[in-house]
């Protein structure tokens, strides 16, 4: 009996060791679920973006919101400004400007300084581009949400988004 209990143990730790070091993994793909919640609530990412970040001039994928989320703001606060003449923009896809496009009026966010931006104009507010099956993932895994930096080559910066969405869940 002694000796069942000792191997049941072993058995335990060995799977706890096991299941512990599954939790280090990193995933360096960046392959996200969409976030939501059961109940009718705001939602919302927040991300930030350094001038460093891995792919981000090329769009970097940052976070999957649900199919037909009503997108109701995208707030930005510029902590460190970026390289002068360096733009940036959101979207759906590479393309990165579905959302929100890397100028115009109140509709961008000016990098080039610090500060802090509520984006009133942007395309993306509302249901145009999560609602579009062109950027809807396949099997509800919701649309993408991609970052990128153009312009002049950014040496500094560091800006911190808050995309606030409500989920379509009157279904």
């Amino acid at each position: 009996m002694n000796k069942l209990i000792k191997g049941a143990l072993a058995a335990l730790l060995l799977a706890g060791g096991t299941v512990g070091a599954y939790a280090l993994v990193v995933d360096a793909v960046r392959i996200v679920p969409p976030r939501i919640f059961a109940t009718q609530q705001t939602h919302y990412l927040r991300f930030t973006v350094n001038f460093s970040d891995p792919n981000v001039t090329t769009a970097r994928l940052f976070a999957r919101i649900p199919n037909n989320s009503y997108i109701m703001a995208i707030d930005a606060d510029v902590t460190t400004a970026f390289t002068s003449g360096a733009t940036i923009s959101l979207g759906a896809s590479t393309t990165a400007t579905e959302i929100m496009a890397a100028s115009g009026s109140n509709a961008s966010v000016a990098i080039g300084s610090t500060g802090i931006t509520h984006v009133t104009a942007a395309a993306g507010l509302g249901v145009a581009v999560t609602g579009n099956s062109t950027y809807q993932g396949a099997n509800s895994s919701g649309v993408p949400i991609y970052v990128k930096l153009a312009g002049t080559t950014a040496t500094v910066g560091a800006v911190t988004f808050v995309l606030t969405y409500m989920p379509d869940n009157d279904q």
